[in-house]
């Protein structure tokens, strides 16, 4: 299965969404300072921390460095430029995937 995630072009945003077999939260900022967006992922059943400050940049699996089991997630830019989300491109220009273990094995 591959899911859309309803990220949007708000500097700071927070939602729900379901996984797999487990819901997480995504609680997105876009640092001024540095010009990128970070991602802080969290077990919603738990509020436990899975993941700080995670950079949301294009042409990566963005959970490949750590082994969480829980599929993938992508940054795409639908404008093919190539260039990382700006403060207002996060859900616009760039759209952001998540990919099932099974959709990634497939």
């Amino acid at each position: 299965m591959i899911l859309l995630l309803p990220f949007t072009t708000d500097s700071a945003q927070r939602f729900t969404t379901q996984l797999g077999d487990a819901k997480y939260t995504f609680d997105a900022k876009y640092n001024d300072r540095s010009g990128v967006w970070t991602l802080d992922l969290y077990d919603a059943a738990t509020q436990a921390l899975v993941v700080a400050s995670l950079p949301l940049v294009i042409g990566q699996d963005l959970l490949e460095p750590y082994n969480f089991g829980i599929g993938r997630i992508f940054c795409f830019d639908t404008s093919n430029q190539g260039i990382d989300a700006g403060p207002d491109d996060l859900g616009e220009r760039i759209k952001v995937y998540w990919l099932s273990h099974d959709e990634v094995i497939a």
